[in-house]
């Protein structure tokens, strides 16, 4: 068909070949122009949808993050507290003192102070004082109230209560008993740290008291260990009464 002769056609059919030859110029200049453009820009949007993916993922565990490190946070300073009241074993020299001067602050007078073997456990361990004293029986009830709420863990257990001969004004009775300080090694806490899931929540503060120790006082925080030493006071000072009936 010659060029001239298009003008001869009818109108829709000159639109139609105008439509067809200008599909045909788009659909060359689309494949082979922009073909790189559209290899560029789908790799581009392939490495979008890859980084929208790893920043959500960052996303989440940054917020897990935050949360661990709260966690931990609150972790440390329940480890302080039962620090406090399961001290370590380069501790207890400073603690049977704080004991010692309990005592004498409450006017007691101190006989002995003899230390036993230690008590093993599987965690912590105890250190037992064979203790004689003798005072009267306000002071004997004063220092058991101390240690019901000394802030270390300790335990009075096999007390015995009798009267003096010769009485004073404010030496009446001697009492003798087992008072167990109790602490954790540094071996021990290096196993408790390297085992998976440790936690310090564990309260290795409230293993004495399971132990079966008569009075396993604690801080007053410990109901059970208050109302075990209370228990403990209220039968010495009975069995004191009754020497005295006697």
């Amino acid at each position: 068909m010659k060029i001239g002769n298009i003008n001869n056609l009818p109108w829709y059919a000159r639109l139609g070949l105008f439509g067809v030859l200008a599909f045909v110029v788009y659909g060359a200049f689309w494949y082979f122009v922009t073909s790189s453009t559209r290899k560029e820009t789908k790799a581009l949007q392939d490495q979008i949808a890859t980084l929208q993916k790893a920043n959500m993922e960052m996303q989440v565990a940054s917020q897990r993050l935050s949360v661990f490190r709260a966690t931990y946070k609150n972790k440390q300073e329940e480890l302080e507290e039962l620090k406090a009241l399961l001290p370590e074993q380069r501790e207890l020299t400073n603690v049977l003192q704080g004991i010692q001067d309990h005592a004498n602050a409450t006017g007691l007078t101190v006989r002995h102070f003899t230390p036993k073997d230690d008590v093993q456990q599987d965690f912590y361990s105890g250190k037992k004082i064979d203790v004689a004293v003798q005072s009267s029986f306000s002071s004997l009830r004063a220092f058991f109230d101390q240690m019901a709420h000394y802030q270390r863990i300790v335990s009075i257990t096999n007390f015995e209560i009798k009267q003096l001969e010769n009485q004073g004004q404010k030496k009446t009775i001697e009492a003798r008993f087992d008072l167990t300080a109790y602490y954790v090694s540094a071996e021990n806490l290096q196993k408790a740290a390297a085992k998976p899931g440790a936690s310090p929540g564990a309260s290795p503060a409230a293993s004495p008291a399971a132990a079966g120790s008569s009075p396993a006082p604690a801080q007053a925080s410990n109901p059970a260990a208050a109302n075990a030493t209370t228990q403990a006071v209220q039968q010495a000072v009975k069995q004191a009464d009754n020497g005295t009936a006697k």
